[in-house]
């Protein structure tokens, strides 16, 4: 299973992040931030990676905050694979 999760600096950036995203109409949720991703606030908005034009396109628009960090996630039977991207 591969995913994308964003990270912010702020819990606040995050909640405002996911909320603008759900309002939209798509399917994320709020997650705790891997240890090996090491960066943000400790919540990271979880998503599909076919979201992830749409997260480039908003960040370059400026209508979504900077993210600190971009991850694809990949569970491989108990062990999390955290590649940035």
């Amino acid at each position: 299973m591969e995913y994308i999760i964003v990270a912010f600096r702020s819990r606040q950036t995050t909640l405002k992040f996911y909320q603008f995203l759900k309002s939209n109409g798509y399917a994320v949720e709020i997650v705790n931030t891997p240890k090996k991703a090491g960066v943000g606030c400790g919540l990271s908005v979880k998503m599909p990676l076919s979201l992830l034009s749409v997260v480039k396109k908003g960040v370059k628009m400026g209508v979504l905050s900077q993210p600190v960090g971009v991850f694809k996630v990949k569970k491989v039977g108990t062990e999390l694979i955290v590649r940035s991207i």
